[in-house]
């Protein structure tokens, strides 16, 4: 099993798109993406052992 990589974000620490061109993917359908991702095996589904340890954490009001 891979490890997962998990990486948090805030106004302080803001994902940077720079460096991503969205112009092809936005082309795409919701359909060819769906089927793209399901046909990426970096990108597989959660197995339901890994869906019973995710843990959703949500950020207090104060770092947003």
């Amino acid at each position: 099993m891979g490890k997962i990589i998990r990486t948090e974000h805030s106004k302080e620490n803001p994902v940077d798109n720079s460096d991503i061109d969205f112009t092809k993917s936005d082309q795409l359908t919701d359909e060819e993406i769906e089927e793209r991702a399901k046909n990426d095996p970096d990108s597989l589904p959660f197995t339901d052992e890994e869906l019973k340890r995710v843990k959703i954490k949500r950020r207090h009001p104060k770092n947003e």
